[in-house]
């Protein structure tokens, strides 16, 4: 058989930390813990996983005859989604952001700094926005006498001006892609 097992990635563990301050500091690397500045998504959906969405705009060129000679694309777009099972503070922030106790408002949804992490025995993983994210979308919250109720949460991850989506912490070794 060819290839390496060891790359395969099956996470037995996931979390999601959010920052509302923007500026607020990465772990210094993948064996640091996060401050006190970030929140804990709590429990999420595990077989949900972390799912990444890409879209962009796409356009082929042709010159006579058919033949492709060019492709042009723009409006590169990535997204995010997890689904948190816990009803807390963090999770109402992404879900009701401005309301309270004892108010649901209309969601205003502002940046946040976003943190996935995903672990296997001592294999860590995390992706940190380099800039920031904004919940794109909400799915369908549903209460039930049989079902979780569950926060499907969609972010848009907005890069820096150099193109930069995420910073990674990993215990592998470097990969470039």
């Amino acid at each position: 058989m060819a290839g390496d097992p060891n790359k395969a990635s099956l996470w037995a563990d996931a979390d999601v930390y959010i920052a509302d301050d923007l500026t607020t500091t990465n772990p210094a690397d993948v064996a640091a813990a996060f401050s006190s500045e970030w929140g804990l998504a709590g429990l999420l959906n595990g077989e949900d996983g972390f799912e990444e969405g890409r879209d962009e705009d796409k356009s082929d060129h042709y010159a006579w005859g058919g033949i492709l000679i060019r492709t042009a694309r723009k409006n590169f777009k990535m997204t995010k989604k997890f689904t948190a099972l816990e009803d807390n503070d963090v999770v109402r922030g992404l879900v009701y952001p401005g309301s309270t106790a004892t108010e649901i408002v209309v969601p205003r949804h502002g940046p946040k700094k976003v943190a996935f992490e995903v672990r296997d025995g001592e294999r860590i993983e995390r992706l940190i926005t380099r800039r920031f994210a904004t919940v794109d979308t909400i799915g369908t919250i549903k209460d039930s006498e049989d079902e979780l109720k569950k926060y499907e949460i969609t972010l848009s991850i907005f890069p820096d001006g150099n193109g930069v989506l995420f910073d990674r912490q990993s215990t592998d070794a470097a990969v470039t892609p």
